[in-house]
C-alpha cells in the first residue's frame, strides 16, 4: 500500500488542523488585550502536548488487533497533563506588587482571566468525551484475556467480533482527563493568585499577561480533549462496519449489523474534524505571533518637543 494511503487519515487531520490554526491565529491577533508575547515556557508546553499527538499517530501501526495497546488513546491527554504541569510550575510567574497601596483588591478566582468561551468549550468537550467512554464501555464485551476490547454480534451458536473502544481503552482516558482538569484548575489558580497592581497602566499589562497565560492553559487542555474525543469517534466509526450474515429459514441471507452502523460515516467525519480542531488548539501557543502591547507602543513613542520662537 502506498505510504500516503497508509497515512491518509493523519494527512486529512493535518489539513483540517492547519485551516483551524489559521483561523485561531487570526482571532488571537485581533483579540483585544492579547498584547504580551508568548513565553518560551508557553511554546515548550505546546510542543510537549503536540508530541503526545505525534506519539499517538506513530503507535497506530505498532499495536493492532488483539495486541492493541489500551493506553494509546490516553497519550494525548497524558501529554497535555504533563504540559500543563510544566506551565503551572514555570509559566505562571508574575511580577510582585511592592506595596499594599498598589494592590487592586477586586476579587479574583480561577475564572477571572479565562474567557467564558474557552471554559464552555473545555467542559463541553470533557462531558462529551466522558459520555462517549461510558456508552462505549457499556456496549463492549471481553476478549480472551478478560479485557473489554470487543463488540460482539451473536449469530445463533456463533459470534462475530471486532476491536472496540471498550472499558480497556476508555478507563485510561478517564484517568488522564481527570488529572488534566485538576492541573488546569491548579494552573489557573496560580495565574489568579498573585496581587494585581492598582496602577491603571501596570494593571492593564498584568491583566493582558494573565489572560494570555489562562488562554495557553485552556487551549492545550481543550485541544487534547478534542483530539482524544475525535480519536474515540473514529474508533467507533471503524467498529460500526462489523457485520455478519447467515442463512435464513427460506434459504435467503440475513445480515446483522451493529446497533450504531448508521452512525459510522457521521462518526468518521466528526472524528476527523475534532482531531483537526484539537491539533490546532494544541499548537496555537507554539505558533502564537509576537505582538507588542499597545501600552508599550504608546509609551515607546518619543515625546514631541515644541519650540517657541523668541
Amino acid at each position: 500500500m502506498p505510504l500516503y494511503l497508509m497515512w491518509m487519515e493523519e494527512i486529512v487531520v493535518l489539513i483540517i488542523g492547519l485551516l483551524c490554526l489559521g483561523v485561531a491565529l487570526f482571532l488571537v491577533r485581533r483579540a483585544a488585550g492579547t498584547a504580551p508575547n508568548q513565553t518560551v515556557v508557553g511554546r515548550l508546553t505546546s510542543l510537549i502536548a503536540f508530541a503526545g499527538v505525534v506519539v499517538f499517530w506513530l503507535t497506530r501501526f505498532w499495536f493492532t488487533g488483539p495486541m492493541a495497546a489500551t493506553w494509546r488513546y490516553a497519550v494525548p491527554v497524558a501529554a497535555a497533563t504533563l504540559a500543563v504541569a510544566v506551565y503551572a510550575a514555570l509559566g505562571t510567574r508574575t511580577r510582585s506588587v511592592k506595596t499594599s497601596r498598589e494592590v487592586d483588591l477586586a476579587p479574583r478566582s480561577v475564572w477571572t482571566f479565562g474567557s467564558s468561551w474557552w471554559f464552555a468549550g473545555l467542559f463541553t468537550l470533557a462531558v462529551l468525551l466522558v459520555s462517549t467512554v461510558i456508552l462505549a464501555g457499556l456496549a463492549s464485551s471481553t476478549d480472551d484475556e478478560g479485557r473489554h476490547t470487543l463488540i460482539v454480534l451473536d449469530i445463533g451458536n456463533a459470534q462475530a467480533a471486532t476491536v472496540f473502544f471498550g472499558w480497556a481503552f476508555g478507563i485510561p482516558v478517564l484517568i488522564g482527563l481527570a488529572a488534566l482538569l485538576g492541573l488546569v484548575f491548579l494552573a489557573l489558580w496560580r495565574v489568579a493568585r498573585p496581587a494585581v497592581s492598582a496602577d491603571p497602566r501596570a494593571r492593564d499589562l498584568e491583566v493582558a499577561l494573565r489572560r494570555n497565560q489562562a488562554r495557553t492553559v485552556l487551549a492545550i487542555a481543550s485541544g487534547a480533549t478534542a483530539f482524544t474525543l475525535g480519536a474515540a469517534l473514529l474508533f467507533l466509526g471503524r467498529s460500526s462496519a462489523l457485520a455478519a450474515s447467515f442463512s435464513g429459514p427460506e434459504g435467503g441471507r440475513i445480515e446483522l449489523v451493529t446497533s450504531f452502523a448508521a452512525l459510522g460515516t457521521p462518526f468518521m467525519i466528526l472524528g476527523l474534524l475534532l482531531q483537526g480542531l484539537g491539533l490546532a488548539m494544541v499548537i496555537v501557543p507554539l505558533c502564537q505571533p509576537n505582538k507588542r502591547p499597545a501600552h508599550e507602543t504608546a509609551d515607546s513613542t518619543p515625546p514631541r518637543v515644541s519650540t517657541v520662537n523668541r
